[in-house]
């Protein structure tokens, strides 16, 4: 089936998913099924093909279930593909006034499944800004949804088989987005390096950072 016959724009924005179609909605499904399956392959490329198509077709902002499919992909293991997910999934979370918005379908699966994040997703976000620094405010953006991250990024920063970089990068978001359970983790981290003079100190500015921006009034 050739996809090349749809415009991106065929899926309209209304109350339901799939209300907003055109006649010939039953192939675009299809078309849109086909790229959802290929999303979920064990070929890498395939698996590319598949988002590219979600994107182009706009089925991420209009459907539920591919909205849904998106956040199961967030540990992908290939970290370049993960990356596109990532910043896919910032630009449906990162509600404007401006309109161009998801549907409100997709903000509820979208919400509701950031919410669920555990600490394996948690990881595999900190580990794509490790690769690009760039998806910062990305990973920022997904990480404010779920108010249980704190507790996960505690973990991470207090497990020492972590690289250094996804500990620092875990205690920078406790400051950015502004954990208060995770102060106490902090806390003690920052005093056991103060004063044992661990090789870790390197992260001591960060943590003392974090200390200071969630014990700010």
């Amino acid at each position: 089936m050739d996809s090349n016959n749809f415009s991106p724009k065929s899926i309209q924005s209304s109350q339901s998913d799939i209300a907003g179609l055109d006649s010939n909605r039953t192939e675009l499904l299809s078309v849109i099924w086909e790229a959802a399956e290929s999303f979920t392959s064990p070929d890498l490329m395939t698996r590319i093909s598949g988002l590219e198509r979600l994107v182009d077709f706009d089925a991420v902002r209009q459907l539920s279930l591919v909205a849904y499919l998106l956040t199961t992909r967030l540990a992908e293991p290939d970290i370049e593909l993960r990356t596109r997910i990532v910043k896919t999934l910032a630009n449906l979370a990162n509600i404007s006034p401006g309109g161009g918005n998801p549907s409100e379908g997709v903000q509820r699966t979208l919400i509701s499944c950031l919410s669920a994040m555990r600490t394996r997703e948690v990881f595999a976000l900190l580990q794509v800004v490790e690769y690009d620094k760039s998806t910062e405010k990305d990973v920022a953006d997904l990480l404010s949804w779920c108010s249980f991250a704190g507790s996960h990024l505690s973990q991470i920063l207090s497990n020492r088989d972590s690289s250094m970089e996804i500990r620092r990068q875990a205690a920078s978001f406790i400051g950015l987005i502004g954990y208060l359970d995770a102060l106490p983790v902090l806390q003690k981290l920052a005093s056991r390096l103060e004063s044992r003079g661990e090789e870790e100190t390197s992260m001591l500015p960060i943590l003392q950072n974090a200390v200071l921006l969630l014990s700010a009034p």
